[in-house]
This record gives C-alpha cells, structure tokens and sequence, in this order.
C-alpha cells in the first residue's frame, strides 16, 4: 500500500467502487503518473479484470481503438469476441459489401461498444492507458477520449493518465511534485533515520520532483547518507546513481544511452564483446532501477523492451565519448535488419518501412542532418554486402533514405549503374553464361536508363544512349538461344518484348521537342508481328484515358496514398520511436490500403454501370486487332475481377460469356498459323493466374496484421 498519495490512490479506489466509468491522472513528466497507475492496477487487479496499455509515439486514435478492441475480445473470453467479430464486421471493406468506405476508427469502436455490453457486473473490466498525451494534439486527444468513454458499456471502465489535462471525465486526479512531508515519507521508507536536516536539503534542492528524488534514494548508500552538494543538484545525483551500478551496469547504459529503445539483439550488436545472454541479463538487472522503463515485447522478436527514461537519457548522451560510434553501430543493425525482411519480399518498399525509419534516426545523428548521397553510400560500403545483396538492399532501403531533397532516385541510379558495370566485368565460363550475363544486362540497362530523368545528376550516358546501345545488344546476341530447346519457340517473343520496352520508354523520355515519333512507329511494328495494331492499342488507351480523367482516378489515388503516407510519417518521431509503434505504423497503411482500394473496387463494380460501359468499349477496340487473344484475354480479366468482388452480378456472366466467345474466335484464328506463341486451349477464361495482391484486396476485411 503505497504511503505516499493515499489520499489520492483511495479516493480512485473508491470511485471506481462506486461505479465511477472514466478516470484521469495528469501531471508534468516524472512527477509518477505511470508508478500511480502500476499500483492502481495492481490493486484493483484483485477484484477486476485489468488491461494496460501503453501509448507510443506514433500511435492515433485509431491505433488505440484498434489495440482496446484486440484487449477486450481477450479480456471477454474466446466465444463473446467470436460472436462479436462474426456479427460486428462493417459494411464496405468486405467483397459482399455495397461499397459503403467506413472509418476504421469509428468501426473499431462500434465493435468495442458491442462486445463491451456483454462485460457483467460481477467481472468488470478496467482498461488503463497510460501516456494518452502522445496520441495527437492535445483538443484532438479529448475529442477522442469524450468519444472513447462514451463507447464503453457500463461495466467497463477507463484510466488514464498524461500529461495533458482532461476534466470532462467522471473523475480526475492532477499529481503535483511531492510536498516536504511527502518527500520525508518517501525517503523513510527506505531509511527510517534519515534526519530532518537532511530532508530539508533534499526538498530545497529538488522542489520535491519524485523522479530525481527517486534516483537519489536508489544512489545512497546502505547507511541512508546522503550528500547533496550546493550546486549542480541533478547532475550530481544522476552521477551518483551511476556509481551506485555495478561496473558492467554502468558501462552498459552509457554506450547505450543513444538509442532509441533496447533490447538483447540490439545491445549485443552495437556493444564489443557483449553477448545476447549477457545482455539480456544486464537489461533484467537494470530494469529493478528507476532510470530504466520496460515497454513491454517486440512485436516481431518477442523480446523484452526497455527505454532509458528520458530525463536521464540526456544526461547519459552527454557523457558518451564517441555517439558516433554508437550511432553507426545502430544504423549497420537496422540496415541488416532490413535486408533480412526485404530479402525475396513481394513489397520491398512496405516491408522496410519499420527499419528503414529506424535506421534513418541514427543515420541522421551522425551527419546532423541528411547525408549526401555519397555519403550515405559510404555508410553502406560499411555493411560489406555482396553486389547483388547490395542492390536488393537499396531498392527496400532507397524509399526511406535520409538524402537532402529526396535524392532517392539518383541514389538509385548510381546503385544500378555499379551493379551493371560488375555484371558486365564478369568473366563467363562458356557461351551460355555470356548470353545469360548479356541478358541480365540489358534488363539492368533498362532499369538504369529509367530512372535517369528524375535526377539532377549529369551522367556520362544518358538514357536515350544507353536505349541505343541496348538495341544494338538485342541484335548482336541471340537470347532466344538461351532457352532450352523445347522452349525456344515459345521464347522468339522475348527479344521482341525487349525492343518493345525500349522504344516505349525512349518515347517517353526523350525531352519536349525531340520526338520525331520514331521511336513510337518502332513499337507499333513490333505489335503488328502479333496481329495488335495501332488503331486497337490507341483505342484501349484512350478509353483508359478517358474513364481515368473523368473520374480523377489518378490524382484520387495519388492524394490518397500521400495522405496516408505523410499522416503515418508525421507521427514518427526519431527521438521517441520503438520498434512496435513502427510496425503498428506499418500495419495500419496496409490496413488502411486495402480498405480503401476493396472499397473503390466494390463501389465500382456493384454500382457503376460507367465501368461495364468501358469495359465494353475497350473490348470493342480490341476487337479491331487481327489477333482475338487480346479481346479474350480483357473479358476475362474483368470477368474475374467481378467474381472478386461482386460473384453475384448478371454482368460478371455476361463478362465471362464474351470471354468464352473470344476464346473460340482465337482458336479458329490459331488454324492459319504456323506456330502460336500461346494456344488457347491453354488458356482458362474461368480460373486467370492473378496477382496475391488482388486477391488479398478483394479479401480484405482491414483487420489484417503485416506481422502475423
């Protein structure tokens, strides 16, 4: 039982006894909001059920509603959350839906207020948050906890504490620094004989301030002396609870003061000859003292998470000999662990958005600001990859890097160009592997020439050089040959895809002014060999053209996607960021995507008859192509994308019908020819090869985990 604050702790025992709902604890950072709310906790765990939860920065309302919903269907038991899950899905993200988008914040807490009212009165149920002050701005936050208690079914009720204040709670309590009689109890109760005098100094010193009164009481010695000297109060007592650590103790926490949270695998890969054992050891033995807050697992290790407490924090980093050393150390931790989750990734750029920030953080330490890209390039020489490792790297990495004005693309385009001049230095061991070499280099040809305009970089070979040289390699080597034998027939369309590419992006790139509309003949002969014409191809273009224009469907999409990615990153905060707030981040923009784009698809398919009228009508222009596998091949991707989302509509038999009859005109086409790249009877109008993301779209009900 705590003798410090009785008064307040009881007063908040009985009002929750009495039914009060909704509690909140504030008061300046240190002054013991989150120690307060430990022992409530503790208390009231004995006749309730409890749940904690600690707010991070980057987490929103949305996270938390997100989080207090995952809580209560645990706190609930197996078949209440069941049942609610089954009847308190939301209409709009799922594929039987009528398009109608919800806000995910506002459909968590239906959700919540649902499953809530199945709480008992003889079971209820408190949540505790703690930090509520990082959710948002300080209006926005109350907006929110109004909203939030509202929710809430009478059984269950709610604790919070920050720094913010918040009266339009049934209870609140405002936590001041300790007084003279509080700081002599506090005292007392580690050391009964500690004399008024003594008490006296301390108090003048510290004005009462429970943290530093705290460090003092774990740094005096077993006979409860204390020397407070005259001036410089603080720094003395945070030197002075450093020699009250073990040796190792104190060297672990000072190397280790800069980073933004530890844990085992971290500690032990910034820190020489620091084992994860010894390091899991250190940080246990560390986390019994006051200047070291745990936060709890990682959501992707599961490893106990701690945090030095920030007004030691600062006073650690100024005591580090080399940050530098440190902060490089961190950023070679992340960068690895970033390679790890982008390695064979399908969605580089999203799987390395939680280490990719994190390594930001620490990149930006040592060069007090963005780096230039050389120098960041620098950096990475450090990590010792292999070309190949290198560049998978930078494509997952490239995103999120830390380079003045955004200069990912010329970061980009340096990468590529190193990567193909090593391919081109290689030394083929037959004339197998110079085909396969040559290949693979004008793939990276491609890659390099691309991303070349979006740069400010004056390269030695511009795009439209290396596009020339690349169509001069498709005609000096024979790729074809590169395929085995039964293959080859069907491979004669490769090096045709390969002009095709080149001229289509060489079009584009050329500068205003120089299109002598060459390099667009040029990829209209090469469709011509496969029965597309001209008229076909810029008939489909502008009905996508067209449909696009009219409904804003670009710059819709564009602000979209800006509008999620800057709400996520403006809440990321280098000097406060974990790991877990990350891959929440993370996991709510996918969450959030997927919504968004069921959403649009649903609302699309079940309502419009504008999107079947275009469907038709690039079907129709299609049609003018000497070759009907195109048209065949259209109607069934449509047809399949309404089996997605609206399996029901007359129009998606309607789609698979002209699917079905485009099909049997191509078979009759595939008679007069010698050798079909592609027979039709391969070809399953009912059962299309499509991408995982789609299918994940489609199946979305934005309740789905990255991390799971």
């Amino acid at each position: 039982m705590p003798r410090i604050r009785e008064d307040e702790f009881y007063a908040v025992l009985q009002a929750v006894d009495d039914g009060v709902q909704s509690v909140h604890i504030s008061g300046q950072p240190g002054v013991g909001k989150s120690t307060f709310l430990e022992e409530l906790e503790e208390e009231l765990s004995e006749w309730y059920r409890t749940r904690v939860l600690y707010v991070r920065e980057g987490n929103t309302p949305t996270t938390l509603s997100q989080d207090l919903l995952i809580e209560a269907r645990d706190a609930v038991g197996t078949l209440s959350a069941l049942i609610n899950k089954a009847t308190g899905m939301s209409v709009g993200i799922s594929p039987a839906s009528a398009g109608v988008s919800t806000d995910d914040r506002a459909r968590h807490l239906r959700k919540l207020a649902s499953l809530s009212e199945s709480v008992n009165e003889y079971k209820r149920l408190i949540f505790f948050v703690d930090d509520v002050h990082k959710l948002d701005e300080p209006e926005v936050t109350r907006d929110f906890l109004r909203e939030l208690s509202s929710t809430l079914g009478e059984n269950v009720h709610l604790i919070t504490a920050g720094r913010l204040s918040f009266d339009d709670v049934d209870y609140t309590v405002h936590l001041e620094t300790f007084s003279r009689e509080e700081t002599a109890n506090y005292f007392q109760e580690e050391h009964p004989d500690v004399d008024d005098e003594t008490i006296d100094g301390v108090y003048e010193k510290l004005d009462g301030h429970p943290y530093y009164l705290g460090l003092l009481r774990e740094a005096a010695g077993d006979d409860g002396t204390f020397e407070i000297p005259k001036e410089d109060t603080r720094d003395f007592i945070e030197r002075a609870y450093l020699d009250s650590m073990s040796e190792a103790e104190e060297e672990f926490i000072r190397k280790t003061a800069g980073l933004a949270e530890l844990d085992e695998d971290i500690c032990s890969a910034v820190l020489d000859d620091v084992s994860r054992t010894q390091a899991r050891r250190t940080l246990d033995s560390l986390s019994t003292k006051a200047v070291v807050q745990e936060l709890g697992r990682s959501e992707d290790t599961g490893d106990r998470v701690f945090k030095v407490h920030d007004l030691f924090q600062e006073f650690l980093y100024e005591q580090l000999e080399n940050p530098e050393k440190l902060h490089r150390a961190a950023f070679q931790y992340y960068a690895e662990k970033l390679y790890d989750e982008v390695e064979g990734s399908e969605a580089p750029m999203l799987e390395g958005f939680v280490y990719g920030l994190l390594g930001n953080a620490h990149l930006q330490e040592i060069y007090n600001g963005d780096p230039e890209v050389e120098q960041f390039r620098e950096e990475v020489d450090r990590l010792e990859f292999e070309p190949h490792e290198r560049l998978q790297f930078m494509f997952g990495y490239a995103p999120y890097a830390p380079t003045p004005e955004d200069q990912s693309a010329t970061l980009l385009a340096l990468e590529l160009d190193d990567y193909t001049e090593w391919i081109r230095g290689l030394e083929p061991e037959d004339d197998g592997e110079e085909l396969k070499l040559e290949f693979v280099g004008v793939l990276f040809d491609l890659m390099r020439a691309t991303v070349r305009p979006n740069t400010d970089v004056e390269f030695d070979d511009s795009s439209v050089e290396i596009y020339e040289s690349t169509l001069q390699r498709v005609e000096d080597f024979d790729f074809v040959a590169f395929f085995d034998e039964e293959e080859q027939d069907t491979a004669q369309i490769i090096p045709d895809m390969l002009r095709l590419c080149v001229h289509v992006s060489a079009h584009r790139d050329l500068e205003e002014g120089e299109h002598d509309g060459g390099h667009l003949t040029a990829a209209y002969d090469v469709l011509e060999r496969y029965g597309l014409n001209r008229v076909a191809v810029e008939g489909f273009i502008d009905n996508c053209r067209e449909l696009a224009e009219e409904y804003e469907a670009g710059e819709q999409a564009e602000e979209m996607i800006e509008g999620q990615m800057e709400e996520f990153f403006g809440q990321f905060d280098q000097d406060d960021a974990t790991r877990n707030t990350l891959i929440r981040m993370q996991s709510d923009l996918y969450s959030e995507m997927m919504g968004l784009a069921n959403s649009a698809f649903t609302a699309m398919i079940s309502e419009s008859d504008r999107l079947l009228e275009f469907i038709h009508e690039c079907g129709d222009s299609l049609e003018q192509a000497d070759n009907p596998f195109f048209v065949a091949a259209w109607y069934s991707f449509a047809a399949h994308v309404y089996r997605m989302f609206a399996p029901n509509a007359d129009s998606t038999r309607e789609l698979e019908e002209a699917a079905q009859h485009y099909a049997e005109v191509r078979m009759e086409y595939e008679e007069d020819l010698d050798n079909p790249i592609y027979e039709i009877e391969e070809f399953e109008v009912y059962d299309m090869d499509f991408p995982d993301l789609m299918d994940e779209i489609a199946s979305s009900d934005g309740d789905r985990q990255l991390t799971e």
